[in-house]
């Protein structure tokens, strides 16, 4: 819509209004300035050039646009309303939330509309009705804008702050010795670690809660998003990741050794990306896990020529002639406990129904579950990813 819509001409007692009402005007926009900062303690922190210069005059040009579109007998035009909305970009620029900057509407609003009341003489009443809806259908739409531009306007400084802050990472994943590291260095501003713990949060949408994670992490602590997951590089070493898991939330959290930037860090970051992997094959969802855990899914994953041996003597074997998975399960719970009186009792079966079980096992794939060598091999293989 390129034009303000006509509305039936204004009339001289509205016009007349209108005229005092702006004839206080710069009183009004003292008052407004004066409950804002009161009310609002983002605008109380402004410093008082920022609300002279910035703040202000937005606040006179919403008035004025709709005093002078009553005026002119029209809504007040769109294209004043998107210039109004820009302030919603100047004001996230500043380190306004949007919440205290929607406060600032209504305080405006309902100022205004005091103004406007004060200013009535008898026999004005009868334009309280057409002033209250179309002031109020005017604010709506000067705020609505003014939260559209904000928003994309986080939008575009949350992009290029994830943009910056991958860039950072891979710059260290890729330098190539002191001089690049020097040269990452300063080319973002940032004083760099001599080693870093990789900590990779998956899952759940992790990638959402960075600002949160990096908040948690100890001071230094850098990161990025890598795929749908959120790498943070860890000064020096962790010794504790209770406040990274609190931020990550029910995700899996992984960390590795510390490694210096460059080919080390990066061969770093694999290990804990398998380490995340592993923790996946074997089925959780949950959990932190550190390099020394989860060492024999490590094992499989790191070497495929195995686990594909493994899982064509064990896992397929097993699969096809165990449609139920009872076998599989009383395995499983045999080779936790080591047990076979437990296995029963977890299973809630008969101990020869455990032993008729194993033998099964043993007679499918050749492996003894009672026999530690063949056990090991068994252990593997269940270990592998379904």
């Amino acid at each position: 819509m390129a034009d303000p819509v006509p509305l039936r001409s204004a009339s001289r007692r509205s016009i007349s209004v209108v005229d005092r009402v702006l004839g206080d005007l710069d009183d009004i926009i003292a008052g407004i300035a004066e409950a804002m900062r009161r009310e609002i303690p983002e605008y109380g922190a402004l410093d008082e050039a920022v609300m002279r210069v910035e703040v202000l005059p937005v606040t006179r040009r919403v008035v004025e646009s709709f005093f002078a579109a009553v005026r002119a007998g029209t809504t007040v035009p769109p294209r004043e309303l998107r210039a109004l909305g820009e302030s919603g970009r100047a004001r996230l620029r500043l380190g306004v939330p949007l919440d205290a900057v929607l406060h600032a509407y209504r305080i405006a609003g309902r100022l205004t509309w005091d103004a406007i009341l004060t200013h009535l003489e008898p026999g004005d009443e009868l334009l309280l009705g057409d002033l209250a809806a179309r002031w109020i259908d005017f604010m709506d739409n000067a705020s609505s804008a003014v939260a559209k531009n904000y928003l994309a306007e986080s939008h575009t400084m949350l992009r290029a702050l994830d943009a910056r802050r991958r860039e950072l990472v891979e710059a260290l994943l890729s330098a190539d010795g002191p001089a690049e590291v020097a040269a990452v260095s300063l080319r973002f501003s940032t004083v760099l670690a001599a080693a870093y713990v990789p900590v990779l949060v998956s899952g759940g949408g992790a990638a959402a809660r960075i600002d949160a994670l990096l908040a948690a992490g100890p001071e230094g602590t850098l990161g990025g998003h890598r795929g749908e997951n959120v790498l943070l590089l860890v000064p020096d070493r962790v010794e504790d990741v209770s406040r990274l898991q609190a931020a990550a939330g029910d995700v899996l959290l992984a960390w590795g050794r510390p490694a210096g930037p460059g080919s080390a860090l990066l061969s770093e970051v694999t290990h804990v990306e398998e380490l995340v992997a592993a923790a996946r094959s074997d089925g959780r969802a949950t959990g932190a896990f550190g390099p020394e855990e989860l060492l024999v899914e490590q094992l499989l994953l790191g070497n495929t020529r195995v686990a594909l041996a493994l899982r064509e003597r064990v896992v397929d074997v097993l699969l096809a002639r165990d449609p139920s998975g009872a076998v599989v399960s009383t395995l499983r719970r045999y080779l936790a406990t080591g047990s076979i009186p437990e296995t029963a009792r977890l299973e809630v079966v008969h101990p020869n129904t455990v032993t008729y079980r194993l033998g099964r096992v043993r007679d499918l794939t050749g492996l003894d579950p009672r026999i530690p060598a063949e056990a090991t091999l068994l252990v593997l293989g269940l270990g592998l990813p379904t």
